[in-house]
């Protein structure tokens, strides 16, 4: 039997060692870099003329929440919400930050809120002369309270050391991709104002990218608005959720424990644009690579389920509610679809503005509700281990008029994928279904060899309002998809009888709105 003081040796010599091993791995840089964060969410501003937001503070909480369950470091003084977040409150938590990691760590900073626009200064390399600047809630409308896009490269030059990850949820324009988006949701800029003085900060040329910084915004074009936006029951920036959603693990297509700039580019880019139906897509710098950005926190197994298919959030202004609808729940702002009594019509409107279709009848309320329903549940079906659908429409994102012809051309993300087996089917505005490809009668081949495809021109109306084109990629023929296209349509088959048969798919889809 081992006494009492040989065993106390064992243990202060094992404690000894593992001390020892640690020194080593710190001093040969085995040691696992560590994450830290810094998150900004302002909807209140002191400022009188700009306006309140809705959901900027809530994208701040959900990060928060989000980053603290990757194990990313983020101390409540780091977490700066509208009277918190003053300029001189950020520059504070960012170099606290700095002193807190160590050179190799990742430093995390996100932004939801306002942004606007300057005269272009030192270094001069907007090519509009404007400079781009994030809002803090102190702006009174001059030097002070903001920051510029110069100001803040020159500080990340300064944290060379690190490796950076931004996520600004806000924008500077007031432009917009379609002319009828409604004016009831809140737009994150504040446009331009004629700032003169020069800050004392260092500034670097926001043209000239830094190797070490990621930077994902919310559009890809300056001059485009963001749309605050619906998603679980509350406004927010269609980013900043699916950023969360991303660093929750949903992103990690190839199941390795890290999200590298492709992957999350492939998931923004795609979840963005379907969610805000093309008015938004975001851009990521640099241009998508193997470079990893994010280490998640290690993931329990995931089991086997079904999607959950959602209910549909609807407001109704100046009418009554049909009897017997299905799969709806009353709201008074935060909606999926909006319905508004103008004469003896109904205008319907969707989360981001745009009137999608206009109807006559009471019983013609269900169809675009149950259309809703199909299209959320089918962006559930994004598989992350397959590349996205490229799907482009050479007429553009604005709205067209009827009796415009559309082209569409489709190509599968990657070809090595092997994905050939096309399916495509037509959404109208009034919740029709079309089954578009491939059709027996036409001799449509079930696979499709030579990308891009090119979609027979597709007309314009009579219907006006939004559009949708579902296509479906698969390594083999979906026959029995096609089999319930071609049983129920015109009308809708129901979500939970699609699903089975997406197995080893990629689905995307395509938004289009015409007008008068």
């Amino acid at each position: 039997m081992i006494s009492t003081g040989v065993q106390n040796l064992f243990w202060t010599i094992l404690c000894l060692f593992a001390i020892s091993v640690q020194a080593e791995s710190t001093r040969f840089g085995r040691v696992e870099p560590s994450q830290h964060a810094l998150v900004i969410g302002i909807d209140h501003y002191q400022h009188p003329d700009i306006i309140t937001l809705k959901g900027a503070v809530n994208d701040a909480k959900l990060l928060r929440d989000a980053l603290r369950q990757a194990k990313v470091k983020l101390p409540n003084d780091r977490v700066l919400l509208n009277k918190k977040a003053t300029r001189n409150a950020f520059l504070k938590a960012w170099r606290n930050m700095l002193k807190k990691a160590e050179p190799g760590d990742t430093l995390i900073l996100t932004f939801a809120g306002h942004g606007g626009q300057e005269p272009d200064k030192a270094p001069r390399g907007e090519k509009d002369n404007k400079d781009e600047n994030l809002i803090f809630h102190d702006f009174d409308g001059t030097i002070g309270g903001r920051i510029t896009d110069d100001e803040l490269y020159g500080l990340f030059k300064q944290a060379s050391n690190y490796k950076i990850l931004v996520v600004i949820d806000a924008c500077h324009s007031s432009g917009m991709v379609r002319s009828n988006v409604g004016q009831s949701l809140s737009y994150r800029s504040t446009g331009f104002w004629n700032i003169r003085g020069i800050s004392t900060l260092p500034k670097s040329d926001e043209g000239k990218h830094h190797a070490h910084v990621t930077l994902l915004t919310a559009v890809n074009k300056d001059k485009l608005q963001v749309p605050e936006t619906v998603l679980n029951k509350k406004y927010h920036g269609a980013l900043s959720w699916f950023f969360a959603q991303a660093i929750s693990g949903k992103a990690d297509g190839n199941q390795n424990g890290r999200l590298e700039r492709d992957e999350l580019e492939r998931f923004l880019s795609q979840k963005v644009s379907t969610h805000m139906k093309h008015v938004q897509n975001p851009k990521l710098l640099p241009q998508s690579d193997k470079v990893s950005v994010f280490k998640l926190a290690p993931q329990a197994p995931k089991s086997a389920s079904s999607p959950l298919i959602p209910d549909i959030a609807i407001a109704v202004k100046n009418a009554s509610v049909p009897v017997g609808l299905k799969h709806v729940r009353r709201v008074k702002q935060a909606f999926d679809l909006r319905f508004v009594k103008k004469a003896r019509q109904i205008e319907v409107f969707n989360q981001t503005g745009d009137k999608i279709t206009t109807l006559s009848r009471r019983d013609a309320w269900q169809p675009v509700i149950d259309k809703v329903r199909l299209l959320k549940t089918l962006a559930t079906q994004f598989d992350m281990r397959l590349k996205p659908i490229r799907i482009q429409l050479l007429e553009g994102d604005n709205l067209h008029q009827k009796g415009t012809f559309l082209h569409f051309t489709i190509s599968p993300g990657d070809r090595s994928e092997n994905l050939k087996a096309l399916t495509i089917f037509g959404l109208g505005a009034k919740g029709e279904l079309q089954f578009l490809y491939p059709i027996i009668e036409y001799n449509d081949s079930l696979l499709v060899y030579r990308f891009p495809y090119s979609v027979p021109p597709i007309t314009v109306g009579p219907s006006l309002g939004e559009e949708n084109l579902v296509i479906v990629l698969c390594d083999t023929p979906a026959k029995e998809l096609h089999k319930l296209l071609s049983r129920v349509q015109p009308k809708l088959p129901a979500p939970e009888h699609v699903i089975p048969h997406l197995r080893d798919c990629q689905v995307g889809q395509y938004a289009v709105f015409s007008g008068e």
